[in-house]
């Protein structure tokens, strides 16, 4: 093995793909549930069954090799059984998010060329014209008269399984092709590393838009294990999760660090008997010294690029270990670390990781200059194909295992989510008012926060809040900056560009913040208190807005969980972000609460007191 370089075993996955592996534990499991979303359950037999009727009727339709179809669906049983039904039918899957701006999955539709999209009565007026769309609510009666006979429709493992559309440097986002061959090695990977002989209890959170979906839906569904899909609200709530957890006995779980952060936060206490996989950002040895404290099974660090295959190392975490490492080589995986000469970098050194073997995409869909700008053929051994340039800056540790050391250029990562800073600078540029935007990320060893720095044309008085507004109908949720902050100038380096790492330390100042009134009571006292311990920000004053100064939709989860701990509410994360996100309205949240917590007899005491103190 030559020294630069580190290879995973091989594994022959020519006569395998993911359709036949579910299918194998059909003939095995067939009574067994495989499939479960609040009270619908599914045997393996019968999600087989369903999913080969719908199958049937696609390819009836016109679904065949590579025909691309759209998945825009809620979560629940009903966008497993269309996914795993387009796979059948020898389709690719292009998911699309209900809760991602029309504009943006409009955009998706239009580049991919999708004529078919699977939809729900209650979405289909969002998106897209001149498509045929699929209602789920109008295939019930025609799904009846259907074959439910085993169908699997792959001429080959070569064959495209989805698309999935990530952020693009170029202000628009761009199609990742994975085909089946490296899907199924993936998979194949994971259910070995990992262990798993059927008895599990798999928990799916993460949206089918992140690649990660594809690897908690479909590993335990070929290992003979019970999957239970979590909605979309309950999936936001970690307390709501974490009852999820120990109502179902979840005992394999695959998510990002922020989503175990909003666990632990809810009271987490017994991982006994738990297989844990995280991956999609960096985290750190701090959080998995909590998370083996608690009795885990099992924890592993996984990483890779969309480009290559949802991950492409993993590493086993150990009590012992003092770092979080990449670790070694999926199955049939290549990794290269070179400088900028493309030459190898010895152990310790750092370089740009080069990714290569069968879950090296196809390239980004109808995109061939970009393609063949970061995926370049093997300088080192023509047999190998291609290799993925991924751009993060890694070393060897030793002759076998990596450590991640950072980017190369402006991608990031926040909250599982890989993103193009250039995207959003994009949609900044936008907004009316805005003469420059420049987006940086601030990672502060637990939660990346995505800081806009802003400057605005002179005289049109637009706000943070209304750039905000405009940013939001543009990007999904995960892309829209945790702060805006207007700057006069930008600070700017000897060679005329914005430097960048002094927009990092500048003080943090938006419109909001510049009108500081001190908390007035304990209330007040205590939630100011709780925000500056999650956001890192000192001096929060009442009329400062949760959003403005860094907050997000797992940070307020993780917020109320914290309220509700210190005063003894039942506040959900709802209560919170109906109402408008400062400390001052939240601690009206927080009285009203416990008033209407009170008995009539507590009620009637505290308003005896209040009487009295008022005499």
């Amino acid at each position: 093995m030559r020294e630069y370089m580190v290879r995973g075993k091989e594994r022959d996955t020519k006569e395998r793909n993911f359709i036949k592996l579910f299918q194998e534990k059909v003939k095995t499991y067939p009574n067994k549930v495989a499939l479960k979303f609040r009270e619908n359950e599914y045997t393996y037999e019968e999600l087989n069954k369903y999913t080969n009727k719908l199958a049937h009727y696609l390819v009836k339709l016109g679904v065949k090799c590579e025909t691309l179809v759209g998945v825009y669906m809620e979560r629940t049983d009903k966008m497993v059984v269309a996914l795993m039904s387009i796979l059948k039918a020898g389709g690719a899957y292009v998911p699309l998010d209900p809760s991602h701006p029309t504009e943006r999955n409009n955009y998706i539709l239009k580049e991919s060329g999708i004529k078919y999209i699977i939809t729900e009565e209650h979405l289909k007026g969002d998106i897209g014209e001149n498509i045929k769309k699929l209602c789920f609510e109008e295939l019930v009666e025609q799904l009846a008269s259907e074959s439910d006979e085993n169908i699997n429709a792959l001429d080959s493992n070569n064959q495209l399984a989805y698309v999935i559309f990530t952020s693009g440097s170029t202000g628009r986002p761009k199609g990742v092709a994975i085909q089946h061959e490296g899907m199924t090695n993936y998979l194949l990977c994971m259910r070995d590393n990992l262990d798993l002989v059927g008895d599990e209890i798999g928990l799916a959170v993460v949206t089918i838009t992140f690649d990660i979906s594809i690897s908690e839906l479909f590993v335990p569904l070929i290992s003979g294990a019970k999957l239970i899909v979590a909605d979309s609200q309950t999936v936001k709530d970690g307390v709501k999760l974490l009852q999820l957890i120990e109502r179902e006995h979840i005992n394999l779980i695959q998510v990002t660090p922020s989503t175990m952060y909003m666990l632990l936060d809810a009271g987490w206490e017994d991982a006994t008997d738990m297989k844990i996989v995280i991956g999609g950002e960096a985290w750190n040895i701090q959080l998995a010294r909590e998370i083996l404290g608690r009795n885990c099974k099992g924890l592993w660090n996984l990483y890779g690029p969309t480009e290559t295959t949802i991950y492409s190392t993993i590493a086993p975490i150990h009590p012992e270990d003092e770092i979080i490492p990449l670790g070694k080589p999926l199955d049939q995986t290549i990794l290269y670390v070179l400088d900028e000469n493309m030459e190898p970098v010895p152990v310790g050194e750092e370089g740009e990781l080069f990714i290569g073997g069968i879950g090296v995409a196809r390239g980004y869909l109808n995109n061939e200059e970009l393609t063949n700008e970061r995926f370049i053929e093997s300088p080192f051994d023509k047999a190998e194909g291609r290799l993925y340039r991924t751009g993060d800056v890694v070393k060897f540790i030793d002759k076998d295992t990596l450590l991640y050391v950072g980017r190369q250029d402006f991608q990031v990562k926040v909250r599982g989510f890989r993103i193009e800073l250039g995207e959003i600078e994009k949609a900044i540029n936008k907004q009316s008012g805005v003469s420059q935007g420049v987006v940086v990320a601030i990672n502060n060893g637990r939660d990346a926060k995505l800081c806009a720095y802003i400057k605005i044309k002179p005289e049109t008085g637009v706000t943070t809040l209304e750039i905000r507004q405009g940013i939001e109908e543009l990007l999904p949720p995960y892309m829209v900056p945790n702060m805006i902050t207007l700057v006069d100038e930008f600070p700017m380096t000897p060679n005329g560009k914005v430097d960048r790492k002094a927009l990092m330390n500048l003080e943090v100042e938006s419109l909001e913040k510049q009108c500081y009134v001190a908390p007035r009571n304990e209330i007040e006292e205590g939630i100011a208190e709780l925000w500056e311990e999650l956001l890192e920000v000192k001096s929060i004053g009442v009329l400062d807005d949760f959003l403005e100064l860094g907050g997000h939709s797992l940070l307020a989860n993780r917020l109320v969980i914290r309220i509700n701990k210190m005063f003894g509410t039942t506040l959900s994360l709802t209560d919170i972000l109906s109402g408008t996100l400062t400390v001052e309205e939240m601690a009206k949240e927080v009285e009203a609460n416990l008033l209407g917590n009170l008995s009539e007899d507590e009620l009637a005491s505290l308003l005896s007191e209040l009487e009295d103190e008022e005499e």
